[in-house]
Protein backbone atom coordinates (compact mmCIF):
# COMPACT_ATOMS: atom_id res chain seq x y z
CA UNK A 1 0.00 0.00 0.00
CA UNK A 2 1.43 3.38 -0.97
CA UNK A 3 1.02 6.66 0.82
CA UNK A 4 -0.28 9.22 -1.66
CA UNK A 5 -0.45 11.96 0.96
CA UNK A 6 1.05 15.14 -0.51
CA UNK A 7 2.60 17.34 2.19
CA UNK A 8 3.80 20.93 1.88
CA UNK A 9 5.65 22.80 4.63
CA UNK A 10 5.59 26.59 4.49
CA UNK A 11 8.27 28.49 6.41
CA UNK A 12 7.26 32.09 7.01
CA UNK A 13 3.68 33.27 7.50
CA UNK A 14 4.16 36.89 6.49
CA UNK A 15 2.51 38.56 3.53
CA UNK A 16 4.31 36.48 0.88
CA UNK A 17 3.92 33.21 2.77
CA UNK A 18 0.22 33.67 3.36
CA UNK A 19 -0.34 34.70 -0.26
CA UNK A 20 1.22 31.38 -1.24
CA UNK A 21 -0.85 29.55 1.38
CA UNK A 22 -4.10 31.07 0.10
CA UNK A 23 -3.23 30.12 -3.48
CA UNK A 24 -2.28 26.60 -2.36
CA UNK A 25 -5.64 26.23 -0.64
CA UNK A 26 -7.55 27.48 -3.69
CA UNK A 27 -5.64 25.18 -6.04
CA UNK A 28 -5.75 22.14 -3.75
CA UNK A 29 -2.03 21.44 -4.22
CA UNK A 30 -1.64 19.10 -1.24
CA UNK A 31 -3.38 16.97 1.36
CA UNK A 32 -1.41 18.23 4.35
CA UNK A 33 -0.19 21.81 4.81
CA UNK A 34 1.95 22.84 7.75
CA UNK A 35 2.73 26.47 8.59
CA UNK A 36 5.99 27.27 10.38
CA UNK A 37 6.99 30.67 11.70
CA UNK A 38 9.37 32.06 14.31
CA UNK A 39 6.22 33.56 15.86
CA UNK A 40 4.34 30.33 16.63
CA UNK A 41 1.19 32.20 17.70
CA UNK A 42 1.01 33.86 14.29
CA UNK A 43 1.35 30.48 12.54
CA UNK A 44 -1.43 29.07 14.71
CA UNK A 45 -3.71 32.02 13.91
CA UNK A 46 -3.02 31.84 10.18
CA UNK A 47 -3.69 28.08 10.20
CA UNK A 48 -7.01 28.73 11.94
CA UNK A 49 -7.93 31.34 9.31
CA UNK A 50 -7.11 28.96 6.46
CA UNK A 51 -9.10 26.19 8.13
CA UNK A 52 -12.14 28.47 8.20
CA UNK A 53 -11.77 28.87 4.43
CA UNK A 54 -11.91 25.11 3.87
CA UNK A 55 -15.71 25.28 4.05
CA UNK A 56 -15.71 27.26 0.78
CA UNK A 57 -13.27 24.94 -0.96
CA UNK A 58 -13.65 21.49 -2.42
CA UNK A 59 -10.64 20.13 -0.56
CA UNK A 60 -10.17 18.25 2.68
CA UNK A 61 -6.68 19.60 3.22
CA UNK A 62 -5.29 19.23 6.75
CA UNK A 63 -3.83 22.61 7.77
CA UNK A 64 -1.94 23.16 11.01
CA UNK A 65 0.94 25.06 12.64
CA UNK A 66 4.09 23.06 13.20
CA UNK A 67 7.83 23.32 13.62
CA UNK A 68 10.93 22.49 11.60
CA UNK A 69 10.69 18.77 12.40
CA UNK A 70 7.54 18.71 10.24
CA UNK A 71 9.73 19.37 7.19
CA UNK A 72 11.36 15.93 7.42
CA UNK A 73 8.59 14.13 5.53
CA UNK A 74 7.34 17.03 3.42
CA UNK A 75 7.27 16.63 -0.34
CA UNK A 76 7.88 20.36 -0.80
CA UNK A 77 9.30 22.95 1.60
CA UNK A 78 8.50 26.54 0.64
CA UNK A 79 10.68 29.21 2.26
CA UNK A 80 9.00 32.61 2.42
CA UNK A 81 10.86 33.78 5.51
CA UNK A 82 12.99 36.88 5.34
CA UNK A 83 14.13 39.91 7.26
CA UNK A 84 11.44 42.52 7.85
CA UNK A 85 12.01 45.66 5.82
CA UNK A 86 12.59 48.80 7.87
Amino acid sequence: MTDDNRKVALIGTGMVGMSFAYAALNQNICDEFVLIDINRERAIGEAMDLNHGLAFSDTSMRIYAGDYSDCSDADIVVICAGVNQK
